[in-house]
């Protein structure tokens, strides 16, 4: 039977895809038994079963699969089929393809992650040369909407077990469809941009107002930030908050020990480091190692440099305590999921940033060399030129229905899962 792309079909249908094997297998067997006693099991299950079972892949037949009651795999396909344990995700493993049936996971109209632990059949199969073609479908109300044919981008492993599988659909999804496997609900309540009214005069206190609004929804780990003090590390090792200037304090009060503040491209060290420069202490660094961040262990507000970034320490715009808002906004803007990256032009940019505010702080020096950053609601966008007619957009939000509208300013997304 033909599967057309984006059809909706039973749960029989689309295990039948992968073509006639050896048996049912009552999910999570394959892990239960060793590979060579599975593969056993389910040669002397077909010897039984004979023609019935292989004619019976092409019809729907009984034994609903996926529901959390479901103690075997569906009944009448005549395929090896398995349910990833726990996760309601279903495979089937045939000589024609393999089939995944997953029950959310799908994060953007061409990325889907299938959570694990993958059962050893199938790791074995994507690894094998050549590669099995993959046929992927997502539950919904109606039955499984097929998805098309996907590719492995990644299989993702701890303590040597395939813990779960990033996929890639060669047709992307249709927004509408997107929808319909990926229900975005209402946003709820969003924290104010009130903090954009104590700059430029105030950054620490519109600091700590951005970083308990945006992370509201991670618990505080809590950290104690003694007094200032005079202490004088050795290069290369950690120094501690009485040696650290009040902004860089500040932000670490601020960050209440949470493991999010403190950035993944842009990452602020807890704890700054020592460096070789007479007076200087490292307090951050891009996620490659492309350039570290220096400021003054001494001054209440003391300059910032990016060391790495050219030829020479080059100095950003705004000091330390303007420098660590934009670095937390930054983060917001470039690692938030919900979010993405575009490039646009000029009418594109006035679009995106249209319902949002500017933040009234000079240009950052980085990611691009005039980066100016947008707040709204729940959002956060930052805007890089770098001499030339499109601009690099990264945008975040706390929601993705609040990157809804951005669907239809026609972007060249790089990556968008709103």
């Amino acid at each position: 039977m033909e599967i057309r792309l984006w059809s909706v079909v039973d749960e029989q249908v689309a295990l039948s895809a992968a073509g006639p094997a050896a048996k049912p297998v009552v999910a999570g067997a394959a892990e239960a038994l060793g590979a060579a006693e599975a593969a056993d099991s389910w040669a002397a299950e077909a010897a039984g079963s004979g023609a019935a079972g292989a004619a019976a892949g092409a019809s729907a037949g009984a034994g609903a699969a996926g529901g959390a009651g479901d103690s075997g795999a569906p009944g009448g396909t005549g395929l090896s089929a398995e349910r990833a344990g726990g996760t309601g995700t279903w495979f089937a493993a045939g000589p024609d393809a393999i089939v995944v049936i997953v029950g959310g996971g799908v994060r953007t109209p061409e990325d889907l992650t299938v959570p694990g632990p993958l059962p050893r059949v199938i790791e074995r199969r994507l690894t094998q040369e050549p590669e099995p073609a993959l046929l992927a479908f997502a539950r919904v109300p109606e039955g499984c909407l097929a998805l098309g044919t996907a590719r492995v981008t990644r299989i993702g492993r701890r303590r040597g077990v395939a813990q779960d599988l990033g996929l890639f659909l060669d047709a992307p999804l249709p927004y509408d469809l997107l929808d319909r496997v990926r229900p975005t609900g209402p946003p709820g309540p969003q924290p104010a941009t009130d903090w954009l009214d104590l700059l430029p005069a105030d950054p620490l206190a519109a600091l700590h107002t951005f970083i308990t609004g945006w992370y509201a929804d991670v618990p505080a780990a809590g950290t104690a930030v003694p007094a200032a003090g005079t202490a004088v590390p050795a290069a290369g090792t950690a120094v501690p908050a009485a040696g650290q200037p009040e902004p860089l304090r500040a932000f670490h009060r601020a960050a209440a020990g949470r493991p999010e503040v403190y950035g993944r491209t842009l990452r602020i060290f807890p704890e700054p480091l020592a460096t070789t420069e007479s007076g200087m202490i490292a307090f951050g660094q891009e996620v490659d190692g492309v350039f570290t961040l220096l400021t003054e262990a001494a001054g209440d507000d003391p300059k910032v440099w990016y060391h790495g970034l050219s030829d020479q320490p080059l100095r950003e715009r705004e000091r330390l305590s303007a420098y660590l808002l934009v670095a937390a906004l930054t983060q917001a803007a470039l690692d938030s999921s919900p979010g993405g990256m575009a490039f646009a032009d000029r009418a594109q940019v006035k679009r995106i940033v249209a319902p949002l505010r500017r933040v009234p702080l000079r240009p950052a020096r980085w990611p691009c060399a005039h980066s100016r950053l947008y707040a709204g609601p729940g959002v956060v966008a930052l805007v890089g030129a770098d001499d030339t007619d499109f601009y690099e957009v990264y945008v975040g939000a706390r929601h993705r229905s609040l990157l809804r509208r951005l669907r239809k300013l026609g972007l060249d997304w790089e990556r968008f899962d709103g």
